[in-house]
């Protein structure tokens, strides 16, 4: 392998990708804190970051069902909405790329898992597979109670809420609680139990990953084997994080598949294992990357472009609400 070839190959892999998203929405988290310190007379005046919309998935997705029901759309804070279309969009034809090369939370535990396959010989511990199929199963419960909920919320009490001063600083309040030493403690035990097991959030509890997991099952672009080229090595198997068993599939439809395409990389066999879409056109796997990337950031440029993007609340009226003390109320109404 040249020298070029080899940097194609890290560039493209899981990591760049996944890290640079993750950085980037740790730097708005920052940018967030900065902007809430203005608010309150403490620094400079800081543009609101508008990609910090998706620590706020209860509100932004009421808000989603409103749009779906006739509710019109949010043009408040629409950086959620654009975000939820995006990450709908990215599911539907790369399998759950959302959550494998974008989602900051599945990147922190991937991290864990990674950190943990590096000290236990290459592999996570795997649970038996009842129990594995249960906690599957119990994440798409969460799913379906948890979006059921959002779902049923009125219109009018959607609109009530995207109008709310609360719901324009209620990722403050999360981001503030974030440091609360018992969900330190809780992020620290989830990081050790994600080190032995894999991202147990990711696998077993998150709602959003249940939603796009249902999303990518029809995914356009998926990882096909050749039977007649394979030679059953099960490498694509044991290289896979997420415990799909890539070497008795023919097309790698399974749920957990987030398109990593690591199980292509592996792969001895040239054209044995490929990224097609339909099944028909192949595509080189180090460009399923780009593709999503492309795709998402496709996505937000438009929205930039056409308005539907930056927060149309004056800042004025943010240092107001911030300057109010509903930072520190509860939660109000049906949430």
């Amino acid at each position: 392998m040249d020298s070029f070839e080899r940097a194609r190959r890290v560039l493209t892999g899981r990591w760049p990708t996944k890290l640079a998203f993750f950085l980037f929405f740790a730097w708005s988290c920052w940018r967030l804190w900065q902007f809430a310190e203005w608010g309150r007379g403490r620094g400079p005046f800081v543009p609101r970051p508008e990609t910090v919309a998706g620590i706020l998935p209860v509100g932004h997705f009421t808000s989603f069902f409103a749009w779906l029901k006739g509710g019109g759309w949010d043009t408040l804070l629409p950086a959620g909405l654009v975000i939820i279309l995006a990450a709908l969009a990215v599911s539907l034809l790369f399998k759950r790329a959302f959550c494998g090369w974008i989602c900051p939370v599945g990147t922190l535990w991937e991290l864990a898992a990674s950190a943990g396959r590096r000290l236990m010989g290459g592999r996570n511990i795997p649970l038996p597979k009842w129990l594995d199929l249960a906690g599957r199963g119990f994440r798409y419960v969460l799913a379906i109670a948890f979006f059921g909920f959002l779902a049923r919320v009125s219109v009018e009490e959607a609109l009530w809420f995207r109008e709310l001063p609360y719901m324009w600083v209620a990722d403050i309040k999360i981001l503030e609680g974030l440091f609360a030493p018992t969900f330190i403690a809780l992020v620290l035990f989830a990081f050790a139990l994600s080190m032995m097991l894999g991202p147990v959030w990711c696998r077993w509890l998150c709602p959003l990953g249940g939603l796009y997991s249902a999303v990518a099952l029809p995914s356009a672009c998926t990882v096909v084997r050749e039977e007649v080229t394979c030679i059953h090595c099960s490498r694509c198997s044991e290289v896979c994080h997420a415990f799909v068993d890539v070497g008795r599939a023919r097309d790698v439809r399974a749920v957990e598949c987030d398109g990593c395409m690591e199980c292509v990389r592996e792969c001895p066999v040239e054209g044995c294992l490929s990224a097609r879409v339909f099944r028909t056109w192949t595509f080189p796997a180090w460009s399923w990357p780009l593709l999503v990337a492309g795709l998402w950031l496709g996505i937000y440029g438009v929205a930039r472009a056409t308005g539907n993007w930056d927060t149309t609340v004056p800042p004025e009226v943010y240092q107001q609400v911030i300057r109010s003390g509903l930072l520190e109320q509860q939660t109000p109404g049906f949430f």
